[in-house]
């Protein structure tokens, strides 16, 4: 799938960035600031750093870039660029992504109110980077309460991914670097 270059050795989260302020999610809001962020674990332009992507889904804020010490960059690293405009560059695949996001995030506030619920969101967002069958379920519970929803996939027995939804945001990547210690944290 043309998506899955967008995760390999990578994490995308969408998110609006008002985690615990209790207000209800708003995805229709522009002064919501609902994007997608991606973040690379991998060398670029020659050196190893971490570079943030964070790309607006429902206003016309421009896209912000910054290195892993939150300093604003001025483009897209070359082999960045090149991953995400290969990956986006066909108009189907492409729209059949943001409107599925799109229908997600229309009722979000809902998405933990059952496991079934949580799992059929992000199924219907991990198969759009060929992630079909999960091998393993991590279910987080406070309560009597859903927190957090996680499935793996197992591509091959080297590469691990995942994709969670909690009640701020949806995660998808593999399982490498940073995304390594998150699981750790999530067992």
């Amino acid at each position: 799938m043309a998506l899955n270059g967008l995760i390999k050795k990578q994490t995308i989260i969408i998110d609006d960035h008002k985690r615990g302020s209790q207000e209800v999610k708003n995805w229709d809001d522009p002064s919501s600031d609902i994007h997608i962020d991606k973040t690379t674990n991998f060398p670029l332009d020659g050196k190893r750093q971490k570079v943030r992507i964070r790309i607006p889904i429902n206003s016309d804020r421009p896209i912000k870039i910054e290195n892993g010490k939150r300093q604003e960059l001025n483009e897209i690293p070359k082999k960045l660029y090149r991953e995400i405009r290969k990956a986006l560059k066909n108009k189907q695949i492409r729209n059949r992504f943001i409107f599925e996001i799109i229908d997600v995030l229309d009722n979000f506030e809902t998405a933990l109110s059952n496991e079934e619920k949580a799992k059929s969101i992000l199924m219907r967002i991990a198969k759009h980077f060929g992630l079909d069958w999960p091998t393993e379920t991590i279910i987080n519970y406070a309560e009597d309460v859903l927190l957090a929803y996680t499935l793996v996939y197992q591509k091959n027995p080297k590469e691990e991914y995942f994709a969670k939804i909690d009640r701020h945001k949806i995660e998808i990547g593999q399982y490498c670097g940073y995304a390594k210690q998150l699981r750790k944290l999530n067992r």
